[in-house]
């Protein structure tokens, strides 16, 4: 069985279980963590609770994103090999192209994704995510996946004509990416180069690649962040975004209001999501 790990809101109050065929097993109510974040540095022992009853039905649960009070989310760019969505010749990278996401950009399954007044160019880029769940610094590759908790889905929202200021501007725009709707255990995933992310804009498929296709893989990804900083429980490293992004398209095409976007990577779930215009 899946351990899909969660945090959600119930009347309005934030909670974190285990999401069920059913409904959710209520784990803040159960275990001492106080949030998801702090849970999955134990993740294996909250499999004790996957036979428990339902607490709460689905239709009664509002997505939150998996780690609500957001640590860090390290970002790689240019991890596939493909057309740059700004123009021009890009190189190879010969180390992980690296950059932050700040609290605040995100938003849940479910969540409406925000194009700003301040561009047209909203554009989408779906990811494999990586939760870590075991500290550590100056990790080895061939360690790497002992400190992984588990893996979700992320759409690394980039508004293009502004990321030509800088890859800080145009990355870290309010609400304009997501991430969710779980995180899938790592005993259910023991290869992360065999999954693969999709991309549908309004059912019409946008992106489609391997994992395997990246740049650097899951753990040169981890061994090189963990060379900038210990990497704590809770931190997500997002790996970077296939061709097919509307930068990328000849003509360009960019998020509009009202398009319904489906983020999706196997054996993980889907990562929906609607576009609205932000009103100044």
């Amino acid at each position: 069985m899946n351990v899909n790990l969660l945090s959600f809101l119930v009347d309005g109050k934030p909670h974190y279980g285990i999401g069920t065929n059913e409904g959710v097993i209520n784990l803040d109510q159960r275990v001492e963590a106080a949030t998801l974040g702090d849970a999955v540095a134990e993740v294996d022992d909250l499999r004790a609770f996957e036979d428990e009853p339902v607490d709460h039905l689905w239709d009664t649960v509002c997505f939150d994103v998996p780690i609500p009070d957001q640590r860090r989310l390290l970002c790689a760019g240019l991890n596939y090999h493909k057309k740059y969505p700004l123009g021009g010749e890009i190189k190879l990278p010969k180390q992980p192209v690296y950059f932050n996401k700040p609290p605040g950009s995100l938003v849940p399954h479910n969540g409406e994704l925000l194009r700003p007044a301040a561009s047209e160019q909203l554009d989408y880029e779906v990811e494999l995510a990586v939760v870590i769940g075991r500290p550590g610094r100056h990790i080895s590759e061939s360690r790497a996946l002992e400190h992984v908790a588990g893996y979700t889905v992320l759409n690394d929202g980039s508004v293009r004509d502004w990321q030509r200021h800088g890859v800080a501007a145009g990355k870290n725009f309010y609400r304009s990416g997501s991430c969710g709707p779980w995180i899938v255990t790592h005993d259910v995933i023991p290869d992360p180069s065999k999954l693969s992310v999709m991309t549908r804009v309004n059912g019409e498929e946008r992106q489609n690649a391997r994992v395997a296709e990246m740049i650097f893989s899951v753990p040169e990804l981890i061994a090189y962040m963990s060379q900038i900083m210990p990497l704590e429980p809770g931190d997500i490293i997002a790996t970077g975004s296939p061709e097919g992004t509307g930068g990328s398209r000849e003509p360009q095409v960019w998020l509009s209001d009202g398009d319904a976007v489906e983020f999706e990577v196997t054996d993980l779930g889907i990562l929906a999501n609607t576009v609205v215009d932000e009103i100044i």
